[in-house]
């Protein structure tokens, strides 16, 4: 079994540096960490694109709230995502709701101006009264390859077998990308997830653990060598 591939968030071109020292497979380029991460300046994005070679997702959005009813704002992102999507990033990052419900036609309007860049559906599938309905709505988007989840609400226990049902009903459709809050002891069990392939991580990969602490290349390398540990000990 190869190993979880790790997502790390970058708040900076320092961050992403080290990040990719350490071993990180792709970077979450956002800024304002503190209000979940929002859309970065061009100038950064381009910035890091120049510095790193690793994958970079990144983040579009400007509200904490995940339910965008000014249209204004609608406009902002929908102009961010062309802006973003016009530069060689791996990928986007976006999420919005309505009534409880995946917002299907503003997501729908950012996957076209992102030019169907593959996009990151992020933590406001928390959100969502019916996440296994919005799954299939996000499938029927076609350029939503994954979604950022922590497995929603519950103790650890039950956000595990939330986030195994999510990856059973993905299957090779859409990765399940496990993040929010992960921790170093959580890996073992988010590794013996069948289905899950990656992991996203943001304070953990910070020292200290925090949202203004720049990423330490050292944690993200103790974090891959971890990974590596799990994966060989699945094949043994």
């Amino acid at each position: 079994m190869p190993r979880l591939a790790l997502e790390v968030i970058a708040t900076s071109v320092a961050d992403a540096v080290a990040a990719e020292q350490g071993g990180a497979d792709r970077l979450e380029l956002v800024v304002e960490l503190s209000r979940g991460g929002m859309t970065p300046p061009a100038a950064l994005v381009d910035e890091i694109l120049a510095r790193v070679r690793i994958p970079i997702r990144v983040m579009v959005r400007e509200t904490e709230p995940h339910e965008i009813a000014d249209a204004s704002i609608a406009d902002r992102l929908a102009a961010a995502a062309e802006a973003i999507a016009s530069r060689p990033v791996g990928g986007l990052v976006f999420g919005a709701v309505r009534h409880g419900r995946v917002d299907v036609d503003l997501t729908a309007r950012i996957i076209r101006a992102a030019a169907s860049r593959p996009i990151t559906f992020h933590r406001a599938f928390e959100a969502l009264a019916d996440q296994a309905a919005g799954l299939e709505d996000l499938l029927s988007l076609g350029a939503i390859d994954r979604i950022l989840t922590s497995g929603g609400p519950g103790d650890w226990p039950a956000r595990v077998a939330r986030l195994g049902a999510l990856a059973r009903q993905g299957g090779s459709r859409i990765g399940i990308l496990v993040g929010g809050g992960v921790s170093m002891a959580m890996l073992p069990d988010i590794a013996a997830i069948p289905g899950i392939r990656e992991v996203h991580v943001g304070r953990v990969a910070r020292v200290p653990e925090s949202d203004t602490a720049p990423v330490d290349r050292r944690v993200v390398a103790s974090l891959v060598a971890q990974l590596e540990s799990l994966a060989r000990r699945h094949l043994d």
